[in-house]
Parts: C-alpha cells; sequence; structure tokens
C-alpha cells in the first residue's frame, strides 16, 4: 500500500478551507479524491490506512484545532471512505 498516494490525494481535498463542510461540493471533491485513490492503489484500503493518513493530514494542515473536532472529523470521514472502498471491493 503505497500511504504517499494516499496522502497526495487526500491532501488534495483537505487542504481546501471547506473539506469537512458537508456541503456537496465539498462532498463531491471527497468522493472525487477517493475515486482517485481507488484508481491508483485499487479498493483494499482499509479504514485504518484512512485514519492513520488523515490524522496526519489534518494535524499537518490544521494544527491549532481543538483535538477532539480533528479526531472525529478523521473518524467520520475514515469510516465513509471504508465503507465505500468495501462496497467497491465486494462489487468487483
Amino acid at each position: 500500500m503505497n500511504l504517499v498516494i494516499l496522502k497526495k490525494e487526500l491532501k488534495k481535498w483537505m487542504q481546501i478551507d471547506t473539506w469537512n463542510s458537508g456541503h456537496p461540493l465539498d462532498e463531491e471533491r471527497f468522493h472525487k479524491s477517493l475515486n482517485r485513490i481507488f484508481q491508483s492503489l485499487g479498493t483494499s484500503i482499509d479504514g485504518y490506512q484512512f485514519e492513520e493518513v488523515m490524522t496526519e493530514l489534518i494535524n499537518e494542515l490544521y494544527p491549532n484545532w481543538d483535538e477532539s473536532f480533528k479526531d472525529e472529523l478523521v473518524n467520520t470521514y475514515a469510516c465513509k471512505a471504508d465503507s465505500i472502498s468495501s462496497y467497491l471491493h465486494d462489487i468487483k
């Protein structure tokens, strides 16, 4: 598993200030980011890998945010990514 590619693609989404707004355009960017990741790395990425990379990124990009807020965001989006990955893997 190439965590460098995973981090690069997630960073494109997370570096935009509104990445976590829940707005449909931000969610669309999240899904497009996942699509690029799955095209490059396949769908056998587990939630822990998403969580690990997203935690690293959120700490780099938003170091002053409240830790519990960051943990909640990472958990929410890592779970979404894991669910999408599992679904795509299962329907191959």
